[in-house]
């Protein structure tokens, strides 16, 4: 039996470099939780410091209020490693970041998810009073406005109905980053899809199974749509889904940390067992499906 090991790399971190004014990206290989960064140039009182990691990429986002200081020297120390690197950034002239504000969702709503902004500097507030959200019949739509600042969004959570527009309006104070800016009016419309155009799955897994595990939803490219994670035998349902062909996999989340482990070869250590459903399945509007994945041991 081959297994294949997308292991995660060793550690290593690569020279800071400042992306703006007031934002120096680190590099980094391995994982973000192993090292620590410290600044060793003494900072004015009036420079503030708030650091986060990159959504998308390996990378510790070191943001800073404006300095004239030509230059920073930080530490970066991995204690299990008892590793220490000293680097210098010099300043560039470079323009600032800026507050900006994009949806997550690049169609409708999805109706198990609220409705997301990401922003692009770190969100320090948040205000209710300056957000509205109005359905089609101009009523206001009670809603709860919720930050996430590992992914750096703020969500706008709030009970969906079929077929309908929403107007969202947030003015400006609704959402305040580490610099103090502030949003601009901003106004969406998104809409629900009608629940006659969807369809619904539902996935049982037997056979040799041992929990916990994790079913994933996935579409015919293998691109992650939606995850179940369950302890004990249950029906794992993917409601309202979009007419078209999807997959789906189990992983056997062995030491339950909700995610799936690569491995490492160097290491003897095998990545946690997944198994895919052989077959595609054709969704098709205003059906259910239900589907047995019955795995051999």
């Amino acid at each position: 039996l081959l297994n294949q090991f997308l292991e995660e790399p060793d550690y290593n971190i690569s020279v800071p470099t400042y992306a703006a004014k007031n934002h120096i990206l680190f590099g980094y290989s391995g994982k973000a939780e192993d090292f620590v960064i410290e600044t060793l140039t003494t900072l004015p009182d009036s420079v503030k410091t708030l650091m986060n990691k990159d959504r998308e990429k390996d990378t510790i986002n070191f943001w800073l209020t404006p300095t004239d200081i030509d230059s920073i020297i930080f530490k970066v120390t991995n204690e299990s490693l008892k590793l220490t690197d000293t680097f210098t950034v010099k300043t560039r002239k470079l323009p600032m970041d800026t507050l900006n504000l994009v949806p997550t969702q690049s169609r409708g709503l999805d109706f198990e998810k609220p409705f997301s902004l990401q922003a692009s500097t770190p969100i320090v507030e948040i205000d209710t009073s300056f957000v509205q959200i109005m359905n089609t019949d101009s009523v206001a739509v009670p809603f709860k406005m919720l930050v996430d600042t590992i992914l750096n969004t703020v969500a706008l959570d709030f009970e969906k109905a079929d077929k309908t527009r929403y107007a969202i309006q947030l003015l400006p104070g609704a959402i305040t980053d580490f610099f103090g800016e502030v949003n601009d009016t901003l106004n969406y419309g998104p809409s629900t899809p009608s629940i006659a155009d969807l369809g619904d799955l539902t996935v049982t897994i037997e056979g040799a199974v041992s929990y916990p595990l994790i079913v994933q939803l996935i579409d015919e490219q293998g691109e992650l749509l939606k995850e179940r994670y369950a302890t004990e035998p249950k029906a794992f349902e993917f409601n309202q889904l979009e007419p078209a062909k999807y997959g789906f996999r189990v992983i056997f989340d062995t030491n339950g940390n909700n995610k799936w482990d690569t491995g490492n070869y160097l290491k003897k250590l095998q990545p946690e067992e997944v198994k895919y459903y052989p077959d595609l399945i054709d969704v098709r509007a205003f059906s259910i499906y239900n589907e047995t994945f019955i795995i051999q041991e």
